[in-house]
């Protein structure tokens, strides 16, 4: 009962320290030492035996700090003490997450911006207690204090709420600019682990992992290529390369042939493969993304366009991009004409190329950058 408490003791002195990973990282033996006594300790106390009520009591404030030690790091309580001990063991013997290196290709990367600081709710109230205060400035010309109060918010906010964030095909890391980094697997992010307040610069996520990404900026876009990513076909398919390469996506106009004004035209993008060319409206952008997701996926962002989404679609293996190209063209309301029915429209203006088919027109702004792929793939279909 003596060792209990003892061990007790120390362990609670350490993790009521200010520096308490710290410290468990630097000697994680008495966290081990209390799980192996968390059988003899609770068979003690099953017995009842005098004396036990200041163990009692050291086991349930040690029980109270740990799980709130834990929730540092996730959301996902454990049964018993033991357990939180055994977590928070593995936890703090895991090397520190490192930020991508060039064999792990980064999806999206960001930063915090002015106009993080401007959008954070401490700006906001300061500016109220500068407005509320004026007259007193005025009148009294001391501005000093306000200036003080305003410069320390101002380092409060770069030291405390920003930093910068990775996003792989594989996990998100979030590096604080004071503090450890973390990471969570994007395998570990379920339906709910993921909200975000884009008016903010703030993204939520709990996985194995649980942490916010503060002031970064591109909040939106990083909360739905989470989501995107965290699930079928991307998790686990993909590793952050394209792999699709035999293909041509250009901006695009879609119009009945028969329709003699520009201005009946729908701007889209075009998707150009050996085996066909697909038109996806640029209006549809949530459709694409849930074509993709499945109808129960979460609604995008405004920063989310068809574009993107067709370039991430091309980190899928050619017979998967062809097989959600296919789905994603039913989602939107979009076309897929097969190279056999694909013909040549009239002559456009110099840097377009129409084609036609079914009836529906479709004129492509041609791209230098693809100039090669584009007549390399329409040169296929005429063979």
């Amino acid at each position: 009962m003596a060792q209990s408490a003892a061990c007790y003791t120390g362990l609670l002195r350490m993790m009521r320290s200010p520096r308490w990973k710290r410290l468990l990282r630097a000697n994680t033996e008495p966290l081990r030492e209390a799980q192996l006594l968390e059988t003899p300790v609770r068979e003690r106390l099953a017995q009842g035996d005098g004396g036990t009520s200041r163990l009692l009591r050291q086991r349930k404030r040690l029980e109270v700090l740990a799980r709130k030690r834990l929730s540092h790091f996730t959301r996902r309580g454990e049964a018993s003490l033991g357990e939180v001990l055994g977590r928070l063991e593995t936890l703090l013997s895991e090397p520190r997450p490192q930020p991508p290196r060039g064999d792990e290709p980064v999806l999206l990367e960001g930063r915090q911006g002015l106009r993080n600081l401007l959008s954070w709710p401490g700006t906001w109230v300061f500016a109220l207690l500068a407005l509320t205060n004026r007259y007193g400035l005025e009148r009294f010309g001391r501005p000093a204090p306000m200036l003080f109060a305003g410069g320390a918010l101002v380092l409060y906010y770069y030291l405390r709420c920003t930093g910068r964030f990775w996003l792989t095909a594989k996990r998100l890391m979030w590096q604080p600019r004071f503090g450890e980094p973390v990471q969570v697997s994007l395998a570990s992010l379920g339906a709910q682990g993921i909200s975000a307040l884009p008016a903010w610069g703030e993204v939520r996520v709990e996985g194995e992992r649980a942490f916010t990404v503060r002031h970064a900026g591109r909040a939106g876009l990083l909360a739905s290529l989470l989501d995107l990513h965290r699930q079928s076909p991307f998790a686990g398919e993909v590793d952050g390369t394209p792999r699709v390469h035999e293909v041509s996506v250009l901006p695009a106009w879609r119009a009945l042939e028969s329709a003699r004004s520009a201005k009946q035209a729908e701007p889209g993008v075009a998707v150009l493969r050996p085996g066909y060319a697909a038109f996806l409206p640029a209006g549809r952008s949530a459709d694409v993304f849930r074509g993709l997701t499945g109808p129960g996926g979460r609604k995008p962002e405004a920063d989310v366009t068809v574009e993107l989404l067709v370039e991430h679609m091309r980190l899928l293996s050619e017979p998967e991009f062809d097989v959600r190209m296919r789905q994603v063209v039913l989602a939107s309301g979009g076309e897929l004409w097969h190279a056999d029915e694909v013909r040549p429209g009239p002559a456009a203006d110099s840097g377009r190329v129409r084609l036609g088919a079914r009836g529906v027109g479709m004129e492509l702004l041609a791209d230098a950058a693809q100039a090669e792929a584009t007549d390399r793939i329409v040169r296929r279909w005429a063979a």
